[in-house]
Formats: structure tokens, C-alpha cells, sequence
């Protein structure tokens, strides 16, 4: 699903509507090495982590 189709279905009606199914909500926390990691609000098991995030300047 491309960001943008979801943006446009959401500005005119609800994303329902075009078969777009709703976004997840992603929790992020840190664990104990100090890695970022991404986890669903309902899972325990991050699908997602990074070792040494840095910050990107654009």
C-alpha cells in the first residue's frame, strides 16, 4: 500500500471505502542494549529494530 493512495482516500472519505485497510499502531520503546525497536500495541515481539540509529539531517 503506497502512502499516498491511503492519504487521498483518507482526505475524501473514510479508506474503508476503497478497500484500504485501516493503519497499525506501532509502539516504539528501547530495550535493555538500548536498540530502538517497533512492536504492535498488542505484541510483545518487535517486527522491527535497529542497533545504533543515528540522526538524519535533510
Amino acid at each position: 500500500m503506497r502512502a499516498r493512495e491511503w492519504l487521498i482516500a483518507s482526505r475524501y472519505r473514510c479508506p474503508a471505502d476503497y478497500g484500504i485497510p485501516p493503519l497499525p499502531a506501532w509502539v516504539q520503546h528501547r530495550d535493555e542494549a538500548g536498540r530502538l525497536a517497533l512492536c504492535t500495541a498488542d505484541g510483545d515481539e518487535p517486527f522491527i529494530s535497529a542497533a545504533s540509529p543515528v540522526t538524519v539531517r535533510r
